[in-house]
């Protein structure tokens, strides 16, 4: 079971549109624990919180549903953000869901090594492959000076 929701200020009506699968009061949890420390992503709602107060947030529950594949899910909160975007009411930084849909993966991916200074590019990983190239594979394990002396009584 997936909910979507909504952590809205009850003073303007501002809110906050997610999805969770999880239970509903863990992730106002994370909100709260978020806006407490300033650190929310969004920063409409966290001028709300940081102006009203945080007596004047509650979590509503959306919708509820067993959406069977991602994009269900996405058209689901989609809607409702655009439900609330319509009124001026959405804090949201993003006005669009909340994953990057699989061809915008790929895109990413694919032009990744385009990017500079990117570990990832095959120049880079040939250059970190020769550095590397007769050194002893340790894995950066330590031989304390106990099992030391344990080898050399041996």
């Amino acid at each position: 079971m997936v909910t979507i929701y909504a952590y809205e200020c009850t003073v303007t009506g501002m809110a906050y549109i997610g999805c969770t699968a999880g239970k509903l009061n863990k992730r106002a949890r994370e909100h709260r624990c978020l806006l407490r420390s300033g650190k929310h992503s969004a920063p409409i709602l966290q001028a709300e919180w940081d102006k009203n107060g945080e007596d004047t947030f509650r979590m509503v529950a959306l919708e509820v549903g067993n959406w069977n594949t991602l994009a269900d899910k996405r058209a689901a909160e989609q809607k409702w953000m655009d439900t609330f975007s319509t009124k001026g009411l959405l804090c949201n930084a993003a006005e669009m869901s909340f994953a990057p849909s699989l061809d915008a993966i790929k895109k990413g991916v694919a032009n990744a090594h385009l990017e500079p200074g990117n570990r990832w590019s095959d120049e880079v990983n040939q250059k970190r492959r020769m550095a590397q190239l007769g050194k002893p594979k340790g894995h950066g394990a330590k031989i304390s000076a106990t099992k030391r002396a344990r080898k050399a009584m041996r």
